[in-house]
């Protein structure tokens, strides 16, 4: 069999690994003597492992920092330094202190001998003379508990990896399952998207198809009895209708306009309280008729300027004035202030009336409301209502907001429309304010009525 005495290369793992029971294969032989290293060469070599023999404990220690053993053999009395000594040694290296030592001693031992040597880390020892049967018993039975703890160890790593490939698998099917349910929910959302807008669609079909089969009614009556005395009523239908038709396609476009960016903004300095102002006198009719009287609080400085286009401006101002118009109270008040407030300018609109709901508040500024979306008190739930929602969009161009308040559907509402005041720099001086000034309740009594009340929301 062949000894190696020399100091190989490590076979060792990292330093850091957890010190265990036999790291190593070899069997290290530490005596001074080199007659008994050949009788413990002979008495081992049938166990199959490889040797390596050391004639001092520095040997020893050295040929340790080398590699790695599966036990240490180890002579007691030798000079220099002894077996003990050379047992606490092996002992406080980290990786070998789980390697087996087995002395080997001439002496007749005592108890205080016996424990001094366990306390150096000693497993067993034998005595002198060595019977080769003995020390192969107790050797193999080391060399036993290496290969079952090395068992172990193999059946820990694998149930390790086990448990990590099966919890990789789960992770697996956990995100199959998620990017399957998100896949199907995207899917709903599609086609719950594609049935609202085919719902869309018909809507406007229905909006439009209506009045357009009244007024081909109409003409139908014009053409068979062209000089009938109904003629003129015939001619204010066509007339509303006509009106009605070219609101509900210029909205839809508008709205379509805003939705993709294409829509065209000229911004300009002008008076808030002149946009107020023009958008009453489009209901100056509709308010004579009611009885309301409207009463305007605005502050009379130059804050009141802001910077917009001002025909998109009053058409969002218009839709709000409008619906309050038709939603008061006859006999009731309509209240506007107009103030300067953290830099905003603010227009505010109050009236006593009808009001809205919780769900019909929620919903007032989307375009459409399918009918099952909608609580049981909103009236223009499955209709178009291109006015707020068209109003909306053209304040949020102007980086401005608009929200409405209300305490229930027999309460009146309020309006807040918010619109950034114009930077410092822009040029205020030609503008004239004399058409600005706050209108009296007695001024809008004695307005003429217009030809049509607007009908925008």
């Amino acid at each position: 069999m062949a000894v190696d005495n020399r100091s190989g290369p490590s076979t060792a793992a990292a330093d850091d690994e957890a010190s265990d029971i036999g790291i190593g294969d070899d069997i290290l032989i530490v005596d001074d003597t080199p007659a008994n290293l050949v009788a413990f060469e002979a008495a081992l070599a049938p166990l199959g492992r490889r040797l390596v023999l050391a004639h001092s404990g520095t040997e020893a220690l050295a040929k340790l920092l080398a590699q790695d053993f599966a036990l240490v053999i180890l002579d007691v009395a030798m000079p220099d330094m002894t077996g003990i000594d050379t047992a606490r040694m092996i002992r406080a290296r980290e990786r070998s202190r789980g390697t087996p030592i087995l002395f080997v001693t001439g002496m007749s031992w005592e108890d205080a001998a016996i424990d001094e040597a366990y306390g150096a880390g000693g497993f067993d020892f034998v005595t002198k003379p060595v019977r080769p049967e003995l020390l192969r018993a107790k050797v193999r039975v080391f060399l036993q508990l290496q290969e079952r703890t090395r068992a172990l160890h193999r059946q820990a790593d694998q149930l390790r990896a086990s448990q990590a490939l099966l919890y990789e698998h789960e992770l697996i099917e956990q995100r199959k399952r998620f990017e399957s349910e998100l896949l199907d929910s995207k899917l709903a959302q599609l086609s719950e998207g594609d049935r609202r807008q085919h719902e869309l669609a018909a809507l406007i079909g229905n909006e439009l198809i209506n009045p357009l089969h009244t007024l081909r009614v109409a003409f139908d009556l014009l053409r068979e009895h062209p000089h009938a005395s109904r003629g003129e009523r015939i001619h204010t239908m066509i007339e509303h209708w006509l009106d009605h038709v070219t609101r509900l396609v210029e909205g839809l476009i508008d709205v379509a306009r805003l939705a993709s960016g294409q829509i065209a903004i000229t911004p300009e300095t002008v008076h808030l309280t002149e946009l107020v102002r023009q958008a009453l006198d489009g209901c100056a009719g509709a308010i004579a008729a009611r009885k309301l009287a409207v009463r305007i609080d605005a502050e009379p400085t130059h804050g009141l300027i802001v910077l917009g286009d001002p025909i998109r401006l009053l058409q969002a101002i218009a839709v709000v004035i409008d619906h309050a118009v038709r939603a008061a109270n006859d006999g009731g008040e309509l209240a506007i202030t107009a103030a300067v407030a953290s830099g905003d300018v603010v227009l505010r609109v109050r009236y006593a009336g009808r009001g809205f709901g919780p769900g019909g508040l929620r919903r007032l500024f989307d375009m459409y409301v399918p009918r099952d979306a909608a609580d049981d008190h909103d009236a223009d739930a499955g209709r178009l209502r291109l006015g707020f929602a068209l109003a909306r969009r053209l304040i949020e161009v102007h980086d401005g907001s608009i929200r409405a308040s209300s305490d229930g559907l027999s309460h009146g509402a309020a309006f807040e429309i918010r619109l950034p005041q114009p930077p410092q720099d822009v040029d205020l001086a030609s503008l004239d304010y004399s058409d600005a000034l706050a209108m009296t309740t007695a001024q809008m009594g004695a307005m003429e009525p217009a030809d049509a009340p607007s009908d925008v929301a």
